[in-house]
């Protein structure tokens, strides 16, 4: 069964006996990103988020995943209450394995994602240094994780699916002169298994509640690996925006503030920070914010440098720095 629709979402939760007949359900869809659908319910004073993977994501380019993926997305969610607060992490409340589908509990109303902040010109130092300190418990606590679940996490199938092959892979054809720096890379992210890694660290995957507090979703592509692909992760996509919104003083302080308080260590970080911003101007899915061409070709021409070892003299945030 595929939740295309506001009247196929209600057919699936009475099917499911998590409404009654008589309940009034207010289905709204919210954005998934572009590899699941994602739907908000309000019955009563409940609020609950359906979330269901798409076999074949949401972009131009053919780009199909195992839809087993939204499996491992509320594995981890459950073990990570063992690992970070349970409020930054939604409660898991109903699994479904023959449609691949879970519920789960919604943030409070009027949350708003980190990268809409970041949009709209809120630039928080605060939300940066709680970014950091999640990510902190996330790779330097999940030794909890039990060693049989953690051996299954250890199967980066999903990750291959929706990162390295639309990302590493899909660059190496179009840029063939990178293809030993870029494989080195993926030996360094498939092969260094030291934690569990988020996979999609990303502003929007960070609800900011008005407390200031943050909710982080989408676990589907999280696996046990190589904690430097969060970072490049995150700092490729806040260093996108600050070309963007043309505020690289404002952002800086953020990447100052995220870097300062993530309490881990990671090698090779620029090279794989550089590999993240030529994945976002030329993988599968690239950011569809940046769209001037000049600005594209600035970002590739520092994604390449440190691809090929530019700036490995610096630190990583005067690397960053002297890009602005």
């Amino acid at each position: 069964m595929i939740l295309d629709s506001k009247e196929e979402v209600k057919v699936y939760l009475n099917q499911e006996g998590l409404i009654k007949g008589d309940d009034k359900a207010l289905v709204e869809h919210l954005s998934g990103g572009v590899s699941c659908r994602v739907w908000k319910i309000t019955v009563n004073e409940n609020r609950w988020v359906i979330k269901q993977a798409l076999e074949k994501l949401d972009v131009k380019a053919d780009w199909f995943s195992d839809v087993e993926r939204i499996h491992r997305e509320h594995e981890v969610m459950k073990q990570l209450e063992l690992v970070i607060p349970d409020s930054n992490i939604p409660k898991i409340l109903h699994v479904d394995y023959v449609n691949h589908i879970y519920m789960m509990t919604c943030a409070e109303e009027g949350v708003q994602t980190w990268k809409d902040l970041l949009m709209n010109g809120m630039f928080n130092p605060d939300t940066a240094k709680s970014a950091a300190d999640i990510l902190s418990l996330i790779h330097s606590q999940s030794h909890k994780i039990d060693e049989q679940v953690k051996a299954g996490f250890s199967d980066q199938n999903y990750f291959v699916q929706l990162r390295i092959d639309p990302f590493h892979r899909f660059l190496i054809n179009k840029y063939p002169e990178l293809s030993v720096e870029i494989n080195a890379l993926i030996e360094e992210l498939t092969e260094q298994k030291t934690c569990l890694v988020h996979g999609d660290f990303s502003p929007k995957n960070m609800l900011v509640e008005k407390s200031g507090h943050i909710v982080l979703i989408d676990y589907e592509v999280a696996h046990w690996g190589n904690p430097v692909f969060d970072l490049a992760y995150c700092l490729g996509h806040l260093m996108l925006k600050a070309w963007h919104l043309k505020k690289p003083a404002e952002i800086l302080e953020l990447i100052s503030t995220f870097l300062a308080n993530y309490k881990g260590q990671v090698s090779n970080l620029l090279p794989h920070l550089g590999l993240m911003l030529l994945a976002r101007m030329d993988g599968k899915s690239p950011v569809n914010y940046i769209q001037d061409e000049k600005l594209k070709q600035i970002i590739r021409t520092t994604a390449i440098n440190w691809l090929r070892g530019g700036d490995s003299g610096l630190n990583v945030f005067d690397a960053i720095k002297k890009q602005f």
